[in-house]
Parts: C-alpha cells; sequence; structure tokens
C-alpha cells in the first residue's frame, strides 16, 4: 500500500494496537504521514532512556513487561492527537528475541489484547519483527 494511501485514523477497533510493516521508512515520509494524521510520532527508544533508572546496571526488560505495556498505554494517555505512530519498538522485540526462554510470545499476546487505549496506537516495525499471529485485520503493510 502506498504511504499517501494510508488512513491511520479509520483504524478499527480504534482502543487497540495496529501494526504498520515498514521495512523502509525515511523520515520526510513519516514526517508527511503524521502532518496529514493528525498523530504525534513517538520513539519508544528516547520514551525508554528518559524512564530508565541509571542507577541499575541492566535493564532487565524481559523481567517488568507489563511495566513496558503500561508505558505504551500512557504514550496513548498522554497525547491530545488523535493517532499516535510508535517507532523504535523494535529495540524492546530484539531484546527480547534474544533472551533465552524469551517472553517474547507473551508480550505480543498482552499487547494484542491491551483495549481501551485512549489514542489510536500504530506500532511501526520491519517485516521480519511482525508476530505469526497478528490479526491481518489490524495491520498495513507499506
Amino acid at each position: 500500500m502506498p504511504v499517501d494511501d494510508l488512513k491511520l485514523r479509520e483504524a478499527q477497533p480504534s482502543d487497540r494496537p495496529h501494526l504498520l510493516i515498514w521495512d523502509t521508512p525515511n523520515d520526510s515520509e513519516l514526517r508527511r504521514l503524521v502532518y496529514r494524521e493528525n498523530a504525534d510520532l513517538i520513539s519508544y527508544r528516547d520514551h525508554l532512556l528518559n524512564r530508565i533508572d541509571t542507577s541499575k546496571p541492566f535493564l532487565t526488560l524481559h523481567l517488568w513487561l507489563e511495566r513496558e505495556l503500561d508505558a505504551i498505554k500512557a504514550m496513548c494517555a498522554n497525547t491530545s492527537k488523535p493517532v499516535v505512530l510508535l517507532k523504535d519498538l523494535d529495540c524492546l522485540i530484539t531484546y527480547l528475541h534474544v533472551r533465552s526462554n524469551s517472553p517474547i510470545t507473551l508480550f505480543w499476546q498482552n499487547l494484542f489484547y491491551t483495549r481501551h487505549l485512549q489514542s489510536i496506537l500504530w506500532i511501526l516495525l520491519p517485516s521480519q519483527l511482525t508476530p505469526s499471529n497478528w490479526d491481518d485485520s489490524r495491520m498495513l503493510h507499506i
């Protein structure tokens, strides 16, 4: 699907997360999409860096999946825009994938069943990180 044909505000159900599968997004296309859709572009990586406790030597994100999901929900609640486009979540997904006894399946399941988001959430991901059991009706491919 061409970027100019995307209608992120029309996502249904509007209170649940959706995936935007895009292997090679560039900044100008993202900015244009965000402007056209009246969306808030949020970097998970930057948000994480602002939240980490620098006194602790390790992130141990795999032990705090609920906290990370709550942070994603808060991103949707703390914006005045109708749509949140979340980028850089691939750093968490990759981190979870490389852990032994990875909780990645639990993370995807909990994210998929998340409800009552205050803004329409679109998560920007490369195709290699797309969960195989995600509902196609809540996913767009560019």
